[in-house]
């Protein structure tokens, strides 16, 4: 693993060079001969192919390396490493009851850390002054080992925490309980402190919670330093997607939270990389994956510019051979992002087919909505 190892060495997450170039394309390489030698699975779907690692010779070129999609990992519990070797699995469970059972060894599970912490401080985003998180996502109580809401816990650990509240928690039951009243009443607390907030977590419970402080004009004011880290679906409880402009604009008018300071994040669990966006709302492809988009029905690679389904790659995960995954998500890749930085950003452009991915998000919304269902009662 000497370029993995090398590959994550790299601590300016965003800066593609052609050393940086060089470093992936072998830390790939490795890990495709890994799993290759290790997953009988993914040994027959390359061996079917009649695929040769050695045919791979640029960095363009990992996009021919065998895929699994998505939904593969709901299906098969798909490992290249012992079972006793599992240091964490996470699920992806929707209303279908199919769930993705995503596993990482130790060292994989620290690579998704690094890899994660390492974005966030290129973006300027880690701090070392404390501040009070609201966390609009599952607290460990009821969590059920979502990889979401692992995802969500680990982005309050970005600044040290004065404060931490989960705004969807257990009620007297057990059961997953989420009340806008009772977050709104945290950022009441939390202004008395003076410090700046952190909000992390589904989208569609922050914008509820703002429609709500919109509703009983209660309005807030924390300071510049305040973030806004969301991840999961842009849906309402009634399935409508949430325009980012209004969701900005109510951070602004409610909580003085500029747009400047709103960052999303985009990822799947079978995948792993966090997609987190800049100030113009891009979606950078870090130094530790690539993107490439494939024409529905031939899957043939296509040029920047052109909508496709998004295809994943990186290597950092050695006990799944999720190295390649194919989406389900409709994507354009673009390069010459005005922010400056080098590398290239995804532009999703939604779902494919009918029937939508499900995952955690929309679990989540399911709670949203029966939530607004009993208040009417």
């Amino acid at each position: 693993m000497k370029y993995l190892d090398k590959l994550f060495e790299i601590k300016d997450a965003l800066n593609h060079t052609r050393e940086s170039d060089r470093i992936f394309l072998e830390a790939v390489k490795e890990a495709f001969m890994f799993h290759y030698s290790h997953s009988k699975v993914y040994k027959n779907l390359c061996d079917a192919g009649n695929f040769n690692i050695e045919k791979v010779r640029t960095i363009d070129d990992v996009a021919y390396i065998p895929h699994f999609i998505v939904d593969a990992f709901k299906w098969y519990d798909l490992l290249s490493i012992d079972k006793s070797e599992v240091a964490a699995t996470f699920t992806s469970s929707g209303t279908s009851g199919q769930k993705s059972h995503i596993s990482w060894d130790k060292a994989s599970q620290n690579r998704q850390s690094l890899m994660r912490e390492r974005i966030i401080e290129s973006y300027h985003l880690k701090s070392d002054k404390k501040v009070n998180y609201q966390i609009f996502a599952y607290s460990p109580r009821v969590s059920e080992g979502k990889g979401a809401a692992y995802a969500h816990q680990m982005y309050s650990t970005f600044a040290p925490a004065n404060k931490k509240i989960f705004a969807i928690d257990a009620d007297e039951n057990g059961k997953a309980y989420f009340n806008e009243k009772q977050c709104v009443d945290t950022f009441a607390d939390f202004q008395k402190d003076g410090i700046p907030l952190r909000i992390v977590g589904f989208p569609a419970f922050i914008y509820d919670t703002l429609l709500y402080m919109k509703e009983n004009d209660i309005r807030f004011h924390f300071p510049e330093e305040s973030l806004i880290i969301i991840a999961g679906g842009w849906k309402t409880a009634e399935s409508k997607s949430i325009p980012f402009d209004e969701f900005a604009s109510l951070t602004k008018d409610y909580l003085g939270i500029d747009e400047s300071r709103i960052r999303d994040v985009y990822g799947f669990v079978e995948h792993g990389v966090p997609y987190i966006t800049c100030e113009h709302h891009h979606f950078h492809v870090p130094v530790y994956s690539r993107a490439f988009v494939r024409k529905p029905g031939t899957l043939q690679v296509l040029p920047e510019g052109e909508k496709g389904l998004l295809q994943v790659i990186s290597p950092y995960n050695y006990a799944q051979p999720a190295l390649s995954i194919l989406s389900t998500d409709y994507a354009i890749i673009h390069s010459h992002c005005p922010c400056g930085r080098t590398g290239q950003y995804i532009e999703l452009k939604g779902r494919a087919g009918l029937k939508k991915h499900e995952g955690c998000a929309i679990t989540a919304t399911e709670l949203l909505k029966a939530t607004h269902e009993q208040s009417k009662n």
